[in-house]
């Protein structure tokens, strides 16, 4: 199982953004976090799902994540502050690998995904004022889940 994890970890590197679109100063920027886990040997994604009570986005299928706040030092600190108030994902429970590409959403918020591992014990704990659910699913072929798209030259999609 090691060895699954750890391939992954070194194909998701290769992606790596680094700090390349943390100061891009016109856009508001929010983060994602791509939460993964390793269950007998298939690796597994954690998603939420937004309350169909909801004005906005009511049902929508996501990864934990929100938009960036002044005590964030970057995209990565965004994600894990946010997935700790949406699911209760500690920090300190979490392997980040990589920051993706970001995405221009259609709200025209600059949205960074953050790819981390998390300890297959996990056990969400979502917070009632965000009226979310918690989902993982199993994917076959680890690698599917991070399946990148090129739509056109210099633009992909998750």
């Amino acid at each position: 199982m090691d060895g699954i994890k750890a391939t992954i970890k070194n194909n998701l590197k290769l992606f790596e953004m680094g700090n390349t679109f943390s100061d891009l100063p016109e856009l508001p920027k929010a983060s994602v976090l791509i939460p993964l886990l390793m269950k007998s040997g298939e690796m597994h994604v954690l998603m939420t799902v937004r309350s169909l009570e909801l004005r906005s986005s009511a049902g929508m299928i996501c990864f934990p994540g929100g938009k960036y706040d002044p005590i964030d030092r970057n995209e990565i600190d965004t994600a894990l502050r946010e997935s700790e108030e949406e699911i209760g994902l500690a920090p300190d429970q979490v392997e980040v690998v990589c920051r993706l590409p970001p995405i221009i959403n259609k709200s025209g918020i600059l949205v960074t995904p953050v790819v981390a591992f998390i300890d297959d014990s996990f056990k969400a704990q979502p917070n009632p004022a965000e009226k979310l659910s918690v989902v993982e699913q199993k994917e076959g072929n680890a690698l599917q889940v991070l399946r990148v798209r090129e739509v056109e030259k210099d633009t992909v999609l998750f």
